[in-house]
């Protein structure tokens, strides 16, 4: 028969929860600090998203959803009247300036300023061009041209036009901060000054043009930022509204659909980060689920004669899981916005710092408040709660008030200990309470271990980034010499580097050696031999060529069928020749030296394979007064690929197969071919124009900030196509990067810690209050105040011990499992073992363990034995 008592129960739950003070206090606190770990999460993830997106969306150069390029006035017009495009935006593409060498500086011209705003460009001061000298520029081409930020200045460009050089100067009617992010500067001109250069020029004759001069294939059309009413099936939506205009998509019309925007980017998300997020969300719930389930076993435990007392007047037992599950809920109702208020700030003022540390201070984004971060952050805080407490509530309401009377804690199925003669030594004791209750020692060991095994891997993972490593990676001695193009992103093939400029280094004191690299212009080829047709054939057969769009695939089969391949041919002095990496084979140098051997590289299709074996013969054509130049067409009689033909011929013997650092090629790599290392005699004999792209010095250690300081005197002020690389340089740049990954890291042990220390803490102090009946019946039999402290004392070295010998073996095993992997991933990433974790950790848990205890009983002291016998009768 049911009974209708449901105000009682609310009743009683009410009054028991305003009477478990202390209880509420720990399970609030712990609470608010799950939920502050959710919001922090949630909110890095969605701001980390945003990022991201933005950073894609400013590589790309706009907000748009799809784009059209290279488009004519009138298929702009049909495609943007119809109404699934919402909204667009254009620009036309003029050219380039060539006298800006730090930067891309690409001139355009729109009449739309929110083409501005689509492109992430907001004016600090001025307006849009009207006038013929107007132009807006940023202020990276103000800094390199040594020129001030405000409106008025004078900004001298050259460029080409329909293969026309152009020399003029601008001036600035607005001006806007420069994007890191993107690739390039946008200058705008004005609508009067394009009239002036397009002449009566058409479309058609830009087409026209372009089908000639491939590299200005751009110029004089039309660039359309096109937006929809969503997001979804992008790609689909602009090829329909293209067709659906009269015109075929990708051949009459090309497009190109944003990247921030296609929604399988997540499905491209590498496996590693997918598990790093799992674990990263697993940690938490676990934890929080440690301690908040922790908090109420013990809440009822203490409070098992209540529950016991609830029964005998009838409550039932789903009636008390409910009285469990509303009280878990009300403390939620606290927790959770404390949590989401503290999170959210914390998350403000780290975000920041941490694009900072991360290198993405140029991003300028702010958090924002999102709808998600609240739906996963109060979600998941509420199912911790109820996953929690559920346990407890099935202990509560299942045991019997006869049970509850009698119980102690663990006392259930617990098996009667054997007499011994040691049996009533106190650290027995001790050891013998820890298996009271079982489930409650393995949550706090666990708890414990976790925050300990985290930091092991966090501080492991910063000892093995190796400073050493990187900078072999990145740079050779202590400071290179080179091109810009060497030194930061190519803007053309020209990697001279000028005579007067090494001339000018050399003359510096300090310095204790140098060394030269050399290369060839590219267009050198390889004569495949059947062998290597033969390898090639069977490399295209199992999918390991790296196929691009159909210009890509038709260059390869021109090639292949002409049996010639360009690479890349390189030559050092012989120091530098012992940083090659030698994968198959032997380096001889006294051999290599004398000449008709070379070092061949792997071959970079798809995945790593070998083209030449140690010992092959290969062919190596070198252009000459005679060679013929031709030109490779695709079906529209563009020109896709430049071959020389009727080269020397000079056959070789590979000595090895060698990998070349980064810090000693020119990052240009051919894709489907394989690059040679030559002796540096023979490559200046053989080749026609042999290029030094890099020279590398190594100094004494008084003279490196001197002489870092005439490079870069030289490179600002006589020569900017000239640049250096420093150890310094990349030594704050690893820095940074190393400063991310710690801080985040270090954080999040940090959070674990203090909830495992939390854990351990309340555990101990409640356990303490909940049997203080049971301390007392063993002072009345003679156990003194010191033997009791004692007992809890080791009780609490005993967790710590366990907690120790746990973290310990499985922190070293998962360390090693998890970050040696990164080692084929990280260049710069070897694995260290770092036992600092435990160093740190297990004395400041032994610690706790020595101080909660005696607190703890020191508050149960003050009743008198007779007072605390007498509760227990009550």
């Amino acid at each position: 028969m049911r009974n209708n008592n449901r105000k009682v129960v609310i009743k009683l739950s009410n009054r028991n929860f305003k009477s478990s003070r202390m209880r509420n206090i720990f399970a609030v606190g712990a609470i608010a600090l799950t939920c502050i770990l959710f919001t922090v999460l949630a909110s890095t993830g969605v701001g980390m998203m945003q990022v991201s997106q933005e950073q894609i969306m400013r590589e790309v150069g706009g907000k748009f959803h799809a784009s059209l390029e290279g488009a004519l006035k009138e298929e702009m017009e049909k495609i943007t009247a119809d109404p699934r495009v919402k909204a667009s935006s254009w620009n036309i593409y003029v050219g380039q300036a060539e006298n800006i060498l730090k930067r891309n500086g690409e001139l355009r011209y729109t009449s739309i300023q929110k083409e501005l705003e689509n492109s992430f460009i907001a004016l600090e001061e001025g307006r849009m061009p009207k006038d013929e000298d107007d132009m807006i520029v940023d202020t990276f081409i103000l800094d390199e041209l040594k020129l001030p930020h405000k409106l008025g200045v004078k900004v001298p460009l050259t460029f080409y036009f329909q293969g026309e050089k152009i020399e003029k100067t601008f001036t600035v009617c607005g001006w806007y901060e420069g994007d890191g992010v993107s690739h390039a500067s946008q200058l705008y001109i004005s609508e009067e000054y394009w009239k002036k250069l397009k002449g009566d020029r058409t479309g058609d004759d830009f087409k026209e043009w372009a089908r000639k001069h491939p590299e200005d294939s751009s110029v004089g059309c039309y660039a359309v930022g096109l937006f929809f009413d969503n997001t979804k099936n992008i790609e689909s939506t602009v090829q329909s509204v293209i067709e659906d205009a009269g015109y075929e998509p990708g051949k009459q019309v090309e497009y190109s659909v944003n990247w921030a925007y296609i929604q399988n980017r997540a499905e491209k998300v590498g496996p590693g980060t997918l598990f790093m997020m799992a674990g990263a969300l697993a940690v938490i719930i676990l934890t929080g689920y440690l301690i908040i389930f922790n908090i109420f076993q013990i809440s009822i435990l203490q409070d098992i004669r209540f529950y016991a007392l609830l029964k005998t007047i009838g409550t039932t037992k789903k009636q008390i899981k409910y009285l469990i599950r509303r009280q878990a809920f009300l403390l939620s109702l606290a927790g959770i916005p404390i949590g989401l208020a503290a999170g959210y700030g914390i998350s403000k003022v780290m975000f920041p710092a941490a694009l900072s540390m991360l290198d993405l201070k140029d991003m300028k984004i702010t958090l924002h408040f999102h709808p998600a971060i609240v739906l996963f952050a109060a979600g998941f805080s509420l199912l911790t709660v109820a996953v929690s407490c559920r346990r407890p509530g099935k202990i509560a309401g299942s045991v019997s008030p006869v049970e509850a009377v009698r119980y102690t804690e663990g006392n259930k199925k617990r098996k009667k200990a054997k007499k011994t003669e040691n049996g009533a030594r106190i650290h027995a004791m001790a050891l013998s309470n820890l298996g009271r209750n079982k489930k409650k020692t393995v949550f706090v060991i666990l708890s414990m271990s976790l925050s300990v095994i985290l930091l092991c891997m966090v501080l492991t993972a910063m000892g093995s980034f190796q400073l050493d490593t990187y900078l072999k990676s990145r740079l050779t001695g202590d400071v290179t010499a080179a091109n810009i193009n060497y030194t930061s992103s190519s803007r053309s093939s020209d990697f001279t580097v000028d005579a007067d400029y090494v001339e000018m280094l050399d003359s510096q004191p300090g310095i204790l050696s140098r060394s030269e690299m050399w290369s060839n212009g590219g267009l050198d080829c390889i004569y495949l031999g059947e062998k290597e047709q033969k390898k090639y054939q069977e490399l295209d057969g199992k999918g390991l060529l790296r196929k691009g769009n159909a210009i890509d695939t038709a260059v390869l089969k021109e090639r292949l069928d002409a049996g010639l391949m360009p690479g890349n041919r390189y030559a050092y002095d012989e120091a530098l020749l012992m940083n090659l990496k030698v994968l198959k084979g032997e380096l001889d140098m006294e051999k290599f030296k004398q000449g008709g051997f070379v070092l061949a590289t792997t071959f970079l299709g798809e995945q790593t394979e070998n083209l030449y074996e140690p010992g092959d013969k290969v062919t190596l054509g070198f252009i000459s007064g005679e060679s013929v130049q031709r030109e490779i067409k695709n079906k529209e009689g563009e020109v896709t690929d430049v071959l020389y033909e009727n080269q020397r011929k000079q056959e070789y013997e590979v000595m090895a197969v060698i990998e070349i650092p980064s810090s000693m090629n020119k990052r240009l790599y051919n894709v489907n071919g394989v690059d040679f290392v030559l002796p540096l005699e023979n490559m200046k004999e053989n080749t026609l124009n042999p290029t030094c792209f890099a020279v590398s010095y190594e100094l004494e250690k008084d003279v490196v900030n001197n002489f870092e300081a005439a490079a870069k005197d030289y490179t600002e002020n006589v020569n900017p196509y000239m640049g250096y690389l420093s150890k310094k340089q990349l030594k704050e740049e690893f820095s940074g990067l190393l400063g991310g990954i710690s801080a985040l890291g270090i954080a999040m042990s940090g959070v674990i810690a203090f909830i495992g220390i939390l854990n351990f803490i309340n555990s101990t102090i409640t356990g303490i209050f909940s049997r203080k009946q049971e301390f007392a019946v063993l002072c009345s039999i003679g156990m003194t105040k010191n033997q009791l402290k004692k007992m809890l004392l080791e009780e609490g070295l005993y967790y710590v011990l366990i907690a120790s010998g746990i973290s310990i073996v499985f922190g070293s095993i998962l360390s090693w499992a998890v970050l040696r992997a990164l080692n084929q991933v990280i260049l710069f990433f070897d694995y260290r073992y770092n036992p600092w974790a435990f160093v740190i950790m297990i004395p400041i848990f032994a610690a706790i363990a020595c101080v909660v205890p005696v607190v703890g009983i020191t508050r149960v002291g003050r009743e008198s034995i007779v007072e605390r016998l007498r509760e227990s009768q009550s």
